[in-house]
């Protein structure tokens, strides 16, 4: 097996498993406010889980271009995830001591979702060539969006038919077998470390070279992620406030999410052909368009329609945004500038969208909470013009 296949197969595998627990937490507000647990609490670890996996996934980019262990570290990353539900489940155990579990959980599962997207999307980047990088991340992008639509439903049925403690502690085995089933899959595929772009002699190589370009891409990520993980994260809990039924929640949201299934290698496709500036612009733009629309609505067949054109959109983000970053900078810095782009940009930003949406919801009520990320969404739109053209 060549090293191409042989890196598309098993970072599709990683990111389908990855991608499966960014939206646990969401899933989980719904029961934990059933058990009476403040919702600011709730958005304050939904939001750590998000600024600790931005934050560390810079410390994962330079390790992994300093050394090239790449999928060690994602080994690394998928333990972690494991061991964080299993902590999920004792918190619906041990009532008595549910908040410290929750808050051991979240620390330990914004750590370990640090880890994916720099490795996997450097991997790709490695293994393909600029023009067909995007292809390859859209079609590995596309299977973190399969994880990301079935998982709700594995969710629901396995804390309703197992409860929440047996179901959730299996889901946690199940991640550190399939995660090391990954990493055996990666492990033969070398990635040279390269030191030379860490010397800041090197004005060629060195990352400050793109930052004209990278910093105003990563404000644009950081307000438009503070939309879409707001709405990822509450839209669980809002459906469920609509239609009183966690079993319907789940399956509005799978249908929804799997139509990115197929979005995500079309936009990956289109990065690759057209450049990934424009394809930030359509996203974004029809995001927002298409999110407005699902919040006018209270049928729940139109909210999936509108919901499902919104996530077509919204969860674009790994093959456009990473396969424009392989657009604009150096193999050697991949890893790096995917971190910041993706953690500091999408996650981090991420994490303030949740902090937003848990703090405001006592406040102002989950419907204007979620009226609240339709105007963040506009502001993220008119944004945009902020991103430069590449120097030639």
């Amino acid at each position: 097996m060549d090293q191409k296949l042989r890196s598309l197969i098993f970072t599709s595998l990683g990111h389908f498993l990855n991608d499966s627990y960014i939206i646990v937490f969401s899933i989980l507000i719904a029961y934990y406010l059933d058990m009476k647990i403040s919702a600011s609490y709730l958005g304050v670890m939904g939001a750590l889980i998000n600024l600790i996996s931005g934050l560390l996934s810079i410390w994962v980019g330079k390790s992994a271009d300093k050394s090239g262990n790449h999928a060690t570290l994602m080994l690394l990353g998928y333990i972690l995830i494991g061991i964080s539900i299993i902590l999920y489940g004792l918190s619906f155990a041990y009532i008595k001591y549910y908040l410290l579990y929750i808050s051991f959980a979240s620390i330990i599962l914004g750590s370990g979702l640090s880890f994916y997207h720099p490795l996997g999307g450097s991997i790709l980047q490695h293994s393909f060539d600029p023009k067909d990088s995007p292809k390859a991340l859209g079609i590995n992008g596309s299977f973190g969006s399969l994880g990301r639509a079935l998982f709700p439903i594995v969710i629901v049925f396995a804390i309703k038919y197992l409860g929440g403690s047996l179901g959730l502690s299996i889901i946690g085995v199940y991640t550190i077998v399939v995660g090391s089933l990954v990493f055996y899959g990666l492990k033969p595929i070398k990635i040279k470390a390269d030191t030379k772009s860490f010397d800041k002699s090197n004005s060629e190589l060195n990352m400050s070279s793109f930052y004209y370009i990278l910093i105003p891409l990563t404000i644009v990520v950081f307000i438009r992620a503070i939309f879409i993980a707001g709405v990822q994260t509450y839209a669980p809990t809002y459906l469920d406030h609509l239609f009183k039924s966690k079993v319907l929640m789940s399956i509005i949201l799978t249908v929804s999410y799997a139509l990115a299934i197929f979005g995500q290698p079309y936009f990956g496709k289109l990065t690759g052909d057209i450049g990934g500036k424009k394809i930030v612009y359509i996203t974004t733009i029809f995001a927002t368009i298409f999110y407005i629309a699902f919040i006018l609505f209270k049928n729940p067949i139109i909210m999936s329609i509108m919901f499902m054109a919104f996530s077509l959109f919204a969860f674009s983000g790994f093959p456009v945004l990473l396969g424009y970053v392989g657009q604009i900078v150096d193999k050697s810095l991949s890893a790096r500038a995917n971190s910041l782009i993706w953690g500091v940009g999408n996650t981090v930003g991420g994490a303030l969208g949740i902090l937003i949406g848990g703090i405001l919801m006592n406040k102002i009520g989950l419907t204007n909470d979620m009226v609240l990320f339709a105007f963040i969404g506009i502001v993220s739109t008119i944004l945009l013009p902020l991103i430069p053209n590449k120097k030639n």
